[in-house]
């Protein structure tokens, strides 16, 4: 199912942003603009784009419990700040770590809901 490629995808995006925050949070290393941050947050762009894509008219067609348009907007929303952020390590660790976490919560509601139907098909 393409919806939980995307998705999966998405959750990788994520970790990336989280696991760069925490490497520039211990030592912050130079970096690129153009070379390093642009390409980057393009892919987070996407990757975050071509979800919600498919994920809001799933959404809204089967109505899964807890899971709305909403959430899926602000997921794809902190996934863009925080690719962006996470380039500072100066940036507020709890504020960080909220939307990583936020975003990590609705998009394992969408994946494991995507794969349960999947098993009863």
């Amino acid at each position: 199912m393409e919806l939980l490629e995307r998705t999966e995808k998405l959750l990788l995006q994520n970790e990336k942003n989280w696991e760069l925050y925490l490497s520039n949070r211990e030592e912050a290393k130079p970096f690129d603009f153009y070379k390093d941050m642009k390409p980057f947050v393009d892919e987070a762009k996407q990757l975050a784009d071509d979800f919600l894509e498919l994920a809001i008219p799933w959404v809204n067609k089967e109505r899964p419990p807890y899971l709305g348009e909403l959430q899926l907007r602000q997921a794809s929303d902190n996934i863009q700040m925080t690719a962006v952020s996470a380039f500072n390590g100066k940036s507020f660790y709890k504020h960080f770590l909220d939307h990583y976490e936020s975003t990590k919560y609705t998009l394992t509601r969408v994946r494991d809901f995507l794969k349960r139907k999947e098993e009863l098909m």
